[in-house]
């Protein structure tokens, strides 16, 4: 009797919870339809410039992830770009209010608005800081978010600024502000500001962007790293290290969500703000080619050191075969010490139907297994940079550039003939060619034996959520199963005429 009540009230839970997912879920779905349809606004709309148009007499902004947003207050007739650069394509005036991409400016004056350089805009009393590229909101929490869909969804809220131009508002100053630097820099002499926050303790004066260095051997001005002579800084943030000239961002092809900082002094490395552990320096970092990496590695004494792009931290893998040997980078990603090679390969893991989406990358250092004899011969060039053809012995191999992204997953191929070999020098050879000598296995995976693989594990997805719900359900029958093999009653009780009872059953009293 007690069994059937509880697979009854468990499985009447199970049945709400469902019924609360997939009316949820509708909200969330009917919030995608609610509104003007981005496409909708661009192809009827009237462009007025930047990411604004005009739809239906109201101003509507763009703001990149998130779709179009109707700017709140905004008057049609007299609305307008401060000025025709591209580079304050957010800021809008008209003649009431100043707007940062949807957003109001509070009690900036249109009339005397401009520009300054650097997203920073003024009326010649405020300053402020309106980002020329949108973000994710981080004020709005994943859970908000579902919620005020929902609402929308409902029709009786406002769609979820999910992403927003950052806005800043500078602290007053009687001395005008200025944009300096190539990046979002501005400065009134005394304090400066790094996208409309604080640097702390700089020195404005001596403010210099760190360089970068490229793969291709150019060197250009990073962004995100700052130094004034003395202090260094990620953004808004002061490093732990004193400025000098050796210091040098690194660009590693195709890896850029994250920056690199080099100390060649110390050996050691930043990524972001975040420092290396100093006690397994100095590192070096593997290669600035990025084609068939999905994570950017830096070797030691101890190891191999990877920023974890999922769990935001430095990670260590003890396994250095580089170490074994003076390996040079003799095409990009590929490594010989004169006697052996190795090199690295991408892989990702993608989920099926019932559960869709990326589930893990991987970065792969393989030993080359082929029988070869003596010295390595670079015969030339495919496509200018897609790849290039060695040969070892009588053998011919392709070094492939490309990558994983581009449908080439192997780094290295054996070419099967010369005819092979006289396609990939074609003057006109595609990707597309190149692809198709793989698929007809003109060119064939080579013999190696991986050494190291580095994974990046991402989240389960809806799917998965769904499933751990339904094994929470079970788990929790399960242990209320045990419970009564044990003897625990789980019974409720109640309290009648001052004595403790048990509901629906004939135990006696206590």
């Amino acid at each position: 009797m007690n069994l059937s009540i509880n697979k009854r009230v468990g499985k009447t839970a199970f049945i709400v919870l469902l019924i609360f997912i997939i009316t949820f879920s509708i909200f969330i779905l009917f919030s995608e339809t609610r509104g003007p349809d981005s496409n909708v606004i661009y192809n009827k709309g009237q462009k007025i410039g930047g990411v604004f148009t005009l739809y239906q007499n109201q101003i509507y902004a763009s703001v990149p992830s998130n779709g179009d947003y109707l700017v709140q207050e905004a008057d049609a007739n007299s609305f307008r770009l401060v000025d025709d650069s591209y580079q304050n394509r957010q800021f809008g005036i008209d003649k009431n209010h100043a707007y940062c991409g949807n957003l109001i400016v509070k009690d900036f004056n249109p009339a005397t608005a401009r520009a300054i350089g650097n997203d920073y805009f003024t009326d010649g009393k405020q300053t402020c800081y309106c980002a020329s590229m949108s973000v994710r909101n981080e004020d709005l929490s994943f859970f908000s978010e579902l919620g005020l869909m929902s609402l929308y969804g409902l029709g009786i809220g406002d769609k979820p600024q999910t992403y927003i131009y950052p806005l800043t508002i500078l602290n007053a100053s009687p001395v005008p502000y200025r944009a300096i630097l190539k990046t979002e820099v501005a400065t009134n002499g005394n304090l400066a500001y790094y996208q409309g926050k604080i640097l702390p303790q700089a020195h404005a004066t001596g403010l210099r962007q760190i360089s970068e260095w490229y793969n291709d051997g150019d060197i250009r001005e990073n962004k995100n790293y700052l130094a004034d002579g003395q202090y260094v800084y990620y953004k808004n943030t002061r490093l732990p290290l004193q400025d000098h000239t050796d210091l040098h961002a690194i660009v590693i092809d195709a890896q850029n969500q994250e920056d690199y900082l080099i100390d060649p002094k110390q050996g050691m490395v930043y990524v972001n703000d975040i420092a290396f552990d100093k006690q397994h320096s100095p590192y070096r970092v593997l290669s600035l080619n990025g084609a068939h990496v999905y994570h950017s590695l830096f070797l030691s004494k101890d190891g191999i050191f990877y920023f974890d792009k999922k769990e935001k931290k430095v990670l260590r893998t003890r396994d250095n075969p580089f170490n074994k040997g003076n390996f040079k980078e003799i095409a990009p990603l590929i490594f010989s010490d004169g006697h052996q090679i190795l090199y690295t390969e991408a892989s990702q893991v993608w989920g099926r139907n019932k559960s869709p989406g990326l589930k893990s990358e991987s970065t792969h250092i393989y030993r080359l297994d082929e029988p070869t004899k003596g010295s390595w011969q670079k015969i030339g060039m495919v496509g200018g940079n897609y790849g290039a053809v060695w040969k070892n012995g009588n053998t011919y191999y392709y070094f492939d550039q490309l990558g994983d992204s581009q449908l080439i997953p192997q780094t290295i191929y054996r070419i099967n003939d010369q005819s092979t070999v006289a396609a990939l020098f074609a003057p006109q050879i595609r990707t597309d060619d190149i692809r198709n000598l793989v698929d007809t296995d003109r060119m064939i995976k080579v013999k190696r034996t991986e050494l190291v693989e580095i994974n990046t594990k991402f989240s389960i997805g809806f799917g998965g959520i769904l499933w751990i719900i339904i094994a929470s359900f079970i788990g929790i029958q399960l242990l209320l199963w045990v419970l009564r093999k044990l003897g625990v009653n789980m019974k409720p009780s109640r309290i009648k005429n001052q004595e403790l009872k048990r509901e629906k059953g004939n135990e006696k009293r206590m």
